[in-house]
């Protein structure tokens, strides 16, 4: 066990003077056994190709900066030690790269094997490059952390990438990689972005904290795209550029006289990139032609506004999704083409979410036609799915007849067919005696008959014929009257509400 520099030098051959003073660079050194540095003070120390048989471990250290540069050996460990700048590269792919339970100002990792980080605190910044193994990191306290670039090629060379309870207070970014594998589990930035990362396994995403932005550019996955989980971002959500290739299998030739066989997996079907149980505040997506995109929003809430998707991407409200806004641009939805249309270009398909999220930011700019408009449709598709009692109720009766209390043409339209029915029936029957023959030829009959039924329906009684000033007659007249007020009523309030607002 060495603890101080002169006895590290005597262990790897090197005259003491070389060693003197805070600072010794140890290069081109074989060591026939484990180096363990314990309780080292120095202000740089330095090994270049130093081959170790067995384990290179730096405990309880205090070191100003410490590199390690082609060094061989079983594994590399550094604990409980205090380092200002700790730089470690060309380490050998089968070289396990262990640093726990200590402090640094800057850590920098290059072109080394598997690599694990537990309970490590970083003033500065974490820099990992050219990734040739694995990555695990648990307990990482940093200011930025990067991963970036990759060594290897091949299937076997693709590395895994997991983070585990790590905070990044400034950015954390994935950059130009190919991983197996990409799992992001109670992470908390204010920065995170996948740029030009490929996975062969869908992202995995759970506890995911982003104070200002969450960008994914370039991403393309094997399979599905995957998704985060009970996460949480307070800025924009930007999506661009996800797309599926298709996974690497043996073609095999089809029989004789068969079509081959379709690829699974096309660019023809959409990727779908959700967020399940989550809060994001704004949400921009685009997608780049051939390459469908769908981000989904499970039980998540929109606290801002969903701008308008870009390209062949969509937008899948699931569940209790709620969205505060969507961006509307200049559409106009007067008519049931308009409305479909629209929902059709944002939404993988018009739903009651879809629809309400629209009402509501109709509502919130004051096109309150065009909301009245979205409400109505709300209610009938709600309708439509209850039982054939209640939707006869909904469909027919509140919906088809009120108009569900924002349609001033359904009541009017049943009000005036009530009119025209009665009249008609009144003609039909000669009924009263007084409103004159029966012949389809006299118009004034015809005109007295529409009259009256008016007179029923309004519960008009002045120049009534004396015929009709009997009790049946006050009885009908009561029961289409009670009619007519509900209908004139509701149209009238309905009409008066849209004036007022």
């Amino acid at each position: 066990m060495i603890n101080n520099l002169r006895t590290l030098a005597t262990a790897v051959g090197m005259a003491a003077a070389e060693g003197d003073g805070r600072d010794l660079l140890v290069r081109r050194r074989d060591v026939d056994r484990p180096l363990h540095l314990d309780r080292v003070s120095a202000d740089r120390l330095e090994l270049v190709h130093v081959d170790v048989a067995g384990i290179l471990a730096v405990r309880s250290c205090v070191i100003e900066e410490l590199v390690l540069d082609h060094c061989s050996a079983d594994a590399v460990l550094v604990t409980h030690s205090r380092i200002g700048r700790l730089t470690i590269r060309n380490a050998p792919a089968n070289c396990e790269i262990s640093l726990a339970d200590s402090t640094a100002e800057v850590i920098d990792v290059h072109s080394c094997g598997p690599l694990t980080v537990h309970g490590v605190r970083v003033a500065e910044s974490v820099q990992i490059a050219a990734v040739r193994g694995g990555v695990r990191v648990k307990g990482l306290r940093t200011s930025a952390l990067a991963v970036r670039s990759q060594a290897t090629s091949g299937r076997r060379g693709r590395p895994g990438v997991r983070l585990e309870d790590v905070r990044a207070v400034e950015s954390l970014l994935f950059d130009d990689l190919w991983l197996s594998s990409l799992t992001l589990q109670d992470v908390d930035t204010a920065s995170l972005e996948l740029r030009r990362v490929r996975l062969d396994a869908p992202l995995i995403g759970a506890g995911v904290h982003c104070r200002d932005v969450l960008r994914i550019n370039g991403m393309v996955v094997a399979g599905e795209a995957g998704g985060l989980e009970d996460s949480d971002v307070r800025g924009l959500v930007e999506v661009r550029g996800v797309r599926r290739i298709a996974p690497a299998v043996p073609v095999q030739r089809p029989a004789p006289g068969t079509a081959p066989a379709p690829r699974e997996g096309g660019s023809d079907e959409p990727l779908e990139l959700t967020f399940r149980s989550s809060t994001v505040r704004r949400v921009r997506v685009s997608a780049e032609e051939g390459a469908p995109l769908v981000v989904g929003l499970d039980n998540s809430v929109v606290t801002e506004a969903l701008s308008m998707p870009s390209g062949p991407a969509r937008f899948r409200l699931a569940g209790d999704s709620t969205v505060q806004e969507v961006d509307l641009g200049n559409a106009v939805f007067r008519r049931a083409a308009h409305v479909n249309g629209f929902l059709e270009r944002v939404f993988t398909r018009v739903t009651s979410n879809s629809l309400e999220a629209v009402r509501a930011t109709l509502a919130r700019q004051r096109r309150t036609a065009e909301a009245d408009e979205l409400y109505y449709r709300i209610r009938q598709r709600e309708a439509a799915r209850a039982p054939w009692p209640r939707r006869l109720l909904g469909n027919g009766l509140l919906g088809g007849v009120f108009g569900w209390g924002v349609r001033a043409r359904n009541p009017a339209r049943a009000l005036l067919l009530g009119i025209l029915s009665t009249a008609l029936a009144l003609r039909l029957a000669a009924a009263p005696p007084g409103l004159g023959p029966a012949r389809w030829t006299d118009f004034s009959a015809a005109a007295k008959s529409l009259v009256m039924a008016c007179a029923l329906w309004f519960n008009v009684g002045v120049g009534a014929p004396s015929e009709v000033k009997t009790y049946a007659w006050t009885a009908t007249a009561v029961c289409f009257t009670v009619g007519g007020l509900v209908f004139t009523t509701l149209t009238v309030g309905i009409v008066i509400r849209k004036l007022v607002r």
